[in-house]
């Protein structure tokens, strides 16, 4: 697949010799002009390859410092097995794509999880075999940080994939300025720098996505079979990467009836008679292209998981989920239909497992989660808003303030216009639509829904606000006056330096950064989990201690998912509100672990503390 979407051809839009005016169009976007996409100039050049090794400087040196984090110890052995044993025994609530491209190159150094382990060949009700699995592999690698820094590399390539297509979609929507503007905030936004890095599969959606609707759109505007694979390509790759890709088929309908809306002589209700045949080529062709994403998606689970029993895997994900008191769903009548049709088992591989992570995914997702000093049972709608607010730099939050107010003006200034300027060019309108419909359905949905657990499950909308900021470059000269521009671009360009300015301060603490905007209200009291510590900081623990020459310390052993002895050699293990007694000496807690409105250790508070890791851990020395 191309790194990025290319402009479309002008083949059969318009002859040389006949003007755009003179040409009968059979159909509203035959008369648009034809994109075009002007070669980069040497000065764009210079600046996509400073800004990509700049990029590539922050992502590397600050995964050197990171130790393994939460979900990195289940995809990583999780993906070898895919390799290794063609089975999905682990992590089925992720689709395998990420977790594969990960592992590749832990072949080549022959990295093996212990497949003789109980961990491995026994699941047990109510415990997560998949974690159990996964700090074992670590636990008994010797080579844990080369292996580490190996499968974290796949996904730095695809996150700076992303910053390319970003430049490049932005600057064919809002020229070359725009295109800078957007690239720098990617490259130096603390969110792309953290988990971006890791191996996830929240960021590598996000270049699935946005390419499949904007080859949706190239599709709608010029279709031909080249859009309509490019296009089928990237949705399978977004039903591979994560499950929330499934969202894109709502993104995709809204983006079609907005297109029947906004084009003269198309009506969403029209007769079938009434309609050419030509006029339904686009149609048929996108239709085309999401049935082969769905043969490529079956394909591709059906040779990577051919050694996988359907009917086991199942009959464990309903055990383990209904230990759990979690919503089975529809796993009874799967597993009935199953046994009843034994030859069907085969056959529908994808097709069960498909499901079944769905299943897993929408049974996990109502959980209690502490958040602004409060502890919710279940999601709240505001979430994502708030809490991207405090995780995004402070540059990017006030461009995107900036963004919304150039909007409303302009929409104001034109409101009583026949004909609305628009301001980006005729050829890359549907591309701007497509994009704002997916920007809707992906906030829309996670807003309205219970799993409320990390930013990083924002990371679309995010992405897709980083392209369109872009478009404050040509709203600024169709809002301001010719006076006030000087100044406006000053600021515009302050506000990137700013961001320019917050990835080299944060260095290399890009997963626990908050924002200045928290002023001194602690960060674990607007968010835990994954906003904050997720194991990454266990090595920077074993720096501290050897400073400060503590030997035997004591560590809470939920703040990594492996031994605390993986990391700090002679730790001791201790869980701070067991209603064990505080020993005397250092003892090491997550933050999550220390709030001040609800369960946790702050009676520790009154010892005296020491941070590590920007905040996500704490150390108190206590004399008796």
């Amino acid at each position: 697949m191309q790194p990025l979407p290319p402009s479309l051809t002008q083949k059969g839009q318009m002859s040389s010799n006949e003007p755009p005016s003179r040409r009968p169009a059979t159909s509203p976007t035959e008369g648009m002009p034809a994109p075009s996409r002007l070669p980069w100039s040497g000065g764009e050049k210079v600046f996509v390859l400073v800004a990509s090794l700049l990029f590539l400087a922050l992502c590397i040196g600050s995964i050197r410092t990171a130790a393994v984090t939460t979900n990195e110890t289940v995809h990583i052995p999780a993906g070898l097995s895919y390799w290794q044993q063609f089975e999905v025994r682990m992590n089925i609530q992720h689709p395998p794509l990420v977790k594969l491209l990960a592992a590749l190159p832990l072949l080549l150094v022959h990295a093996t999880p212990d497949y003789s382990d109980a961990t491995w060949n026994v699941i047990t009700p109510g415990v997560s075999a998949e974690n159990n699995f996964g700090e074992k592999s670590f636990e008994a690698w010797s080579n844990r940080a080369e292996i580490l820094f190996l499968a974290r590399l796949p996904i730095i390539v695809i996150t700076l994939l992303l910053g390319l297509s970003v430049y490049e979609i932005t600057r064919q929507l809002a020229g070359t300025w725009g295109g800078v503007l957007a690239l720098t905030l990617f490259v130096t936004s603390p969110f792309f720098l953290s988990y971006g890095t890791l191996v996830l599969t929240d960021v590598p959606v996000v270049l699935f996505a946005v390419w499949t609707m904007w080859y949706f759109a190239s599709l709608w505007q010029e279709p031909t079979r080249r859009n309509a694979l490019m296009f089928s390509l990237s949705l399978a790759g977004a039903l591979l990467t994560k499950f929330n890709g499934v969202f894109l088929f709502p993104a995709l309908l809204l983006c079609w009836i907005w297109f029947q809306f906004s084009e003269k002589g198309m009506h969403l209700f029209g007769t079938w008679a009434s309609m050419s045949a030509k006029r339904f080529r686009r149609e048929g062709l996108a239709i085309g292209g999401i049935v082969l994403a769905g043969l490529i998606v079956y394909v591709f689970y059906l040779g990577i998981f051919h050694r996988t029993d359907p009917l086991s895997a199942t009959r464990n994900e309903e055990i383990t989920m209904a230990h759990d008191s979690c919503p089975i769903y529809l796993l009874p009548r799967l597993i009935r239909i199953m046994s009843n049709h034994p030859a069907l088992q085969r056959p529908l591989l994808p097709m069960w497992l498909y499901v079944d992570g769905l299943v897993f995914v929408k049974g996990y997702e109502s959980r209690a989660f502490y958040f602004l000093g409060h502890l919710y049972p279940h999601g709240v709608w505001f979430y994502f808003p708030v809490i991207s607010f405090f995780k995004l730099a402070p540059g990017m939050i006030l461009l995107f303030f900036l963004l919304a107010a150039l909007v409303v003006t302009d929409l104001l200034r034109n409101r009583n216009k026949a004909v609305k300027p628009s301001i980006v060019p005729a050829s890359r309108q549907r591309h701007l639509q497509a994009l704002l419909s997916a920007l809707v359905v992906f906030a829309a949905i996670p807003m309205a829904s219970k799993l409320n657990v990390g930013v990083r499950h924002f990371s679309v909308p995010i992405g897709l606000a980083i392209i369109l900021s872009g478009l404050i470059v040509p709203l600024t000269c169709a809002v301001v006056g010719k006076r006030m521009r000087p100044f406006a671009s000053v600021m515009v360009a302050a506000l990137a330096f700013w961001c320019v300015v917050t990835a080299l301060v944060s260095y290399p603490h890009y997963l626990s950064y908050y924002s200045p905007f928290r002023l001194n209200v602690p960060k674990q009291e607007i968010g835990v989990n994954a906003n904050l510590t997720w194991g990454q900081s266990v090595g920077e623990l074993n720096t501290f201690f050897e400073q400060h020459q503590v030997v035997a310390p004591y560590v809470d052993t939920r703040m990594s998912t492996v031994d605390p002895t993986v990391y700090i050699p002679g730790a001791r293990a201790w869980q701070c509100d067991n209603g064990a007694p505080v020993p005397r000496g250092w003892v090491a807690v997550s933050a999550d672990r220390v709030l001040l409105h609800a369960p946790g250790c702050s009676q520790l508070l009154r010892y005296p503390t020491f941070s590590v890791g920007d905040g996500s851990i704490m150390v108190f020395h206590i004399p008796d």
